[in-house]
């Protein structure tokens, strides 16, 4: 891909986060070079909203709103469902056997496996 669709891509991927936190809803997004994801929970009667996030293989934690760590997930990271989110924090071992839906353990499976590979591909070490 050319630099300038990668752009574009991302620029799309970023408005469409920014709509969703903006509209008031909750929105789940992943950095995936950073491999966290990060869930946006929208505040009652006028109050901000809180910020939460996980590394993959940690449990959810809270996270200011102004750190650049949101930043960059916004900016450059990606959608994704609640689904991915919930199952985020499951360890890189092994995946929960309570799983029923194999469809989203199929889909975060495929998902680490991807963002393992582009990662390690752009720091060299893949090579």
């Amino acid at each position: 891909m050319t630099r300038s669709i990668k752009k574009i891509i991302r620029k799309i991927r970023s408005d469409k986060i920014k709509n969703k936190i903006e509209s008031g809803k909750t929105t789940f997004f992943l950095n995936p070079l950073e491999e966290v994801a990060f869930k946006f929970v929208p505040g009652k009667l006028g109050k901000s909203g809180k910020y939460y996030a996980k590394y993959y293989g940690q449990n959810e934690f809270e996270i200011d709103c102004d750190s650049s760590s949101v930043l960059k997930g916004v900016m450059d990271g990606k959608p994704i469902r609640k689904a991915i989110y919930d199952h985020y924090q499951l360890g890189e071992g092994g995946w929960n056997k309570d799983i029923k839906d194999t469809t989203t353990y199929k889909v975060v499976s495929a998902y680490y496996n991807i963002s393992t590979w582009l990662t390690r591909e752009l720091s060299g070490s893949g090579r």
